[in-house]
């Protein structure tokens, strides 16, 4: 196998060949997973889900019984993104219980961080997490890189990336990944 896909949706990926984003369904109803046999998972509340308050609640209660998993080995993805979702308040508290989640759990976390990397290196600063965190599909500049790698954070990279950044990410930091659309769910 030439290529570990890091962060994919594609619910089909064949065991060992990278790591399934679940979908919101199954981070809501965990009793609804089917792992595939030696497949790895993550699971976490997205931003994007978290402008239904009831329904992240949900989420929230859940997403433990998941995290418990032998086949999940990561949280997310999860995070900050000022564009969707919940307003900033509310996607930062989501976003710090499952890091707590992380730490008693301690699982690594997947990113998702639209224009809040302000908020994310704050938080990484405040909440001093043992865990290792992932920033996923990174397409920020070699500044930005730098930051982040300085800060304790890892990058994944997608199709779309700044060349610099890949360049000054060491190896052992640097992941890549499809971030391939989710498939339909039959449920």
């Amino acid at each position: 196998m030439s290529h570990f896909d890091f962060h994919t949706h594609r619910l089909s990926l064949p065991p060992g060949e990278g790591i399934v984003n679940l979908p919101a369904e199954w981070t809501e109803h965990p009793e609804r997973f089917r792992p595939v046999p030696g497949g790895c998972y993550s699971a976490g509340i997205h931003p994007w889900w978290t402008d239904d308050a009831e329904r992240t609640e949900r989420m929230l209660r859940a997403l433990p019984r998941l995290l418990r998993h032998p086949q999940v080995v990561r949280v997310g993805e999860c995070g900050l993104d000022w564009l969707r979702g919940a307003c900033r308040e509310r996607q930062t508290e989501v976003f710090c219980a499952q890091i707590e989640l992380a730490e008693r759990l301690n699982l690594p976390v997947t990113l998702h961080v639209v224009k809040a990397y302000d908020q994310l290196l704050r938080l990484k600063k405040l909440l001093r997490p043992s865990t290792n965190w992932t920033v996923h599909g990174f397409r920020g500049g070699a500044a930005l890189a730098r930051q982040l790698l300085d800060a304790g954070i890892d990058l994944s990279f997608g199709q779309h990336y700044q060349t610099e950044a890949f360049d000054l990410t060491p190896a052992a930091r640097r992941h890549t990944e499809t971030d391939a659309e989710e498939e339909t769910l039959t449920l």
